[in-house]
């Protein structure tokens, strides 16, 4: 890894200054000097007012995921008001060169203009935001995942928290004691509910041609042609070592009185609107395969469906499939296809099965897409980037920041279930946590929750309860955000 450039480095202090609550104007007049071993940024012009940052040293900057690297935990500068003191007891800092002898005020006055930081805080903040440390990582699961069993947070244990906000609200403190009379900007907790359309119940796309073809065709796709629903029953048999969960599902699936595959997709859409809550949901336009359903966006029935939702006010955006991972050229094929059913409107998305690297957003900038919502770990809910406030991410190898937006997915249905194996009760106590984070530091909490997941009762009763917590949340308005530009 390069040393961190000058660009980057301020984008990663304009950053932690969003979080500090200060506004664009205020960020604007501000100046950073930035030296071998200091940043400094002047915040106040025609006064000697600045805060120092001490630099990481660019040899170091190598082997970030390695054992020279320190997650240190440091004080307030004073204690905070509530609810941030019950909420946030220290604040956490990775990626330091050094662990220090015991806890120290992350910020201190050393004299009546100046306020020093004794670690690379912005460093921090660039390698959280930007995933850094995934670009290091060579090893990866059964679908070419970073997950959260790899990273240092699950390592140091700070995966429940989103430590760049909170390390925001101590820049805000010294602020405050810097620049007597200025106020943070306040942000209330908000919510983005959305969903991916993995399979409508039918595979629309054309079959090969050919008997030997078709006889391929069929033994290659053999699993991923069965509907989804009987694919999820014999996954949950296998899983749980019992058959009788397994068949019960299966059974409720083949009833007549369940609803269609797509009649679920309006089900699960409409739970947020009915709370005053916005409503995504993504589609895919992605060949059938091992782990893609294979279904046509232009076919009639799905067009009528989107449209239909479009009417009631809930966004349509993309999902590209599996093998988009890693394939420019794929992404831009499906999202080309998208385009044709969805319009030529602003559109964000999720990629399939969260299969997504740093390289991931350069991809999705090159398509002209305008938020990705896949920045979540597919085996623990959590804070992956350490924020829940979305950002326009720094491309590394590009040395730039995004044209899109990021909005971090911090909690998704089969997370909970599948991997997580949670409890209907610790379910509602790990998303209550999580809401309860997002809400201290003005985060926008999201979730995602499969259509398919609708046909079992118990799931139904704990999306509803999820739903109602998030109910006193904001809606989020992403294209404001994205039109928010402070560069």
């Amino acid at each position: 890894m390069t040393a961190i450039s000058r660009d980057a480095r301020r984008w990663a202090v304009k950053e932690l200054a969003r979080r500090a609550g200060v506004t664009r104007d205020f960020f604007h007049t501000w100046t950073l000097e930035i030296r071998h071993d200091v940043t400094i940024v002047h915040v106040q012009p025609g006064t000697s007012k600045q805060i120092r940052f001490r630099n990481l040293s660019a040899e170091r900057c190598n082997g970030l995921a390695g054992p020279n690297f320190h997650t240190i935990r440091a004080e307030w500068m004073s204690p905070p008001e509530e609810p941030v003191r019950s909420a946030i007891l220290d604040l956490v800092v990775p990626f330091c060169e050094e662990a220090g002898n015991g806890r120290r005020p992350l910020f201190w006055r050393s004299r009546a203009d100046r306020i020093e930081c004794f670690v690379d805080l912005p460093a921090s903040v660039l390698f959280s935001l930007c995933r850094v440390e995934e670009t290091q990582q060579l090893r990866t699961d059964t679908h070419s995942r970073f997950t959260a069993g790899m990273s240092v947070a699950r390592r140091d244990g700070f995966l429940d928290r989103p430590i760049v906000d909170e390390c925001g609200l101590g820049l805000a403190q010294a602020l405050e004691a810097l620049v007597p009379g200025w106020r943070p900007k306040r942000r209330p907790l908000r919510a983005k509910i959305s969903h991916d359309v993995d399979d409508v119940g039918m595979h629309t796309w054309l079959r090969p041609v050919g008997v030997r073809a078709q006889r391929a065709w069929l033994r290659r796709t053999a699993w991923s042609a069965l509907p989804f629903d009987l694919r999820h029953a014999i996954k949950l048999s296998i899983r749980r070592r019992n058959p009788i969960p397994g068949v019960a599902h299966l059974l409720r699936t083949l009833s007549p009185s369940q609803p269609s595959c797509l009649g679920l997709v309006q089900t699960v859409a409409n739970a947020p609107l009915q709370r005053g809550l916005d409503s995504a949901v993504y589609w895919k336009a992605s060949r059938l395969g091992p782990f893609d359903s294979g279904y046509d966006p232009r076919a009639d029935r799905v067009r009528t469906m989107i449209g239909r939702l479009r009417e009631q006010g809930v966004e349509n955006g993309v999902h590209p499939g599996y093998q988009t991972f890693r394939c420019p050229q794929q992404l831009q094929a499906e999202v080309q296809v998208l385009r044709t059913v969805l319009g030529d409107e602003p559109l964000g998305g999720r990629q399939h099965y969260l299969r997504w690297c740093p390289e991931t957003w350069t991809d999705w900038d090159n398509c002209g897409l305008a938020y990705d919502n896949t920045v979540g770990y597919a085996d623990q809910a959590g804070f992956r980037a350490g924020t829940c406030i979305p950002y326009r991410p720094w491309l590394w190898s590009l040395n730039r920041e995004a044209h899109l937006l990021e909005i971090p997915l911090l909690v998704m249905d089969t997370t909970l279930f599948d991997y997580m194996h949670l409890r209907p009760d610790e379910v509602l106590d790990q998303v209550g946590a999580v809401i309860r984070k997002c809400r201290t530091v003005g985060g926008v909490f999201t979730v995602l929750w499969h259509h398919t997941t609708m046909r079992d009762a118990a799931f139904v009763q704990l999306y509803q309860q999820i739903l109602d917590m998030a109910a006193s949340s904001e809606r989020f308005d992403w294209k404001s955000s994205l039109r928010d530009d402070w560069r």
